[in-house]
């Protein structure tokens, strides 16, 4: 399961291209982290990396309010918290596989702190619209009731960037992908998240 991964923000837009039977179509927006799924040991869903080797990794927020599924099992207890971090002996949540294999695509539309994606996502800045898309495969859970994410909150991170944030769209994405969507390598700059839209078919 994945703790979110804080590194700069772009604006993406996020179209799911695989979706189930029975889903809406409509459009949504958030914020996305990156993390490096080559240095987990295990996932939710049981895969490691996407079926397709074009696609890209990701988890989805257990709380977000158009992409997540039923939520991950745990509570929040600010007292296990050591400097922003949870204890050596910490043991996550369990969570759903409902998201398993969801499919999104991701493009980016602009620097993350330009605009707010939830209000105004058509108006990302001119300079972005190069900017690339790639496909993710959701093979993780991002749960806001995990400590490595919880405890953020005493190192200052927005919950909006933790997955702790039930009203904003939260996705953590491998990083391997920044490349294709920023068209910088990850960890370029010090601080690497994104905004992202998304418009659901299927």
């Amino acid at each position: 399961m994945r703790h979110s991964s804080i590194f700069l923000a772009l604006a993406i837009f996020i179209g799911i291209v695989a979706s189930r039977p029975g889903q809406h179509k409509g459009g949504f927006a958030g914020v996305a982290t990156f993390n490096d799924y080559s240095s987990q040991t295990s996932t939710v869903c049981g895969k490691m990396r996407p079926d397709n080797p074009s696609h890209f990794g990701a988890a989805a927020s257990d709380i977000s309010p158009q992409i997540a599924g039923p939520k991950c099992a745990g509570t929040i207890d600010m007292s296990m918290c050591q400097k922003g971090s949870p204890p050596s002996n910490y043991q996550g949540p369990s969570c759903p596989t409902s998201n398993c294999g969801l499919c999104y695509k991701v493009t980016n539309l602009g620097p993350y702190g330009t605009m707010n994606p939830d209000t105004d996502p058509a108006h990302a800045p001119a300079t972005n619209k190069s900017m690339g898309s790639v496909i993710v495969q959701i093979i993780d859970s991002c749960p806001a009731s995990h400590a490595a994410n919880f405890c953020k909150v005493q190192i200052g991170i927005p919950a909006n960037e933790r997955c702790g944030d039930s009203e904003t769209n939260q996705l953590d994405i491998d990083m391997s992908s920044y490349q294709a969507l920023a068209g910088r390598p990850h960890g370029a700059v010090s601080h690497d998240r994104v905004y992202f839209l998304s418009s659901v078919y299927g």
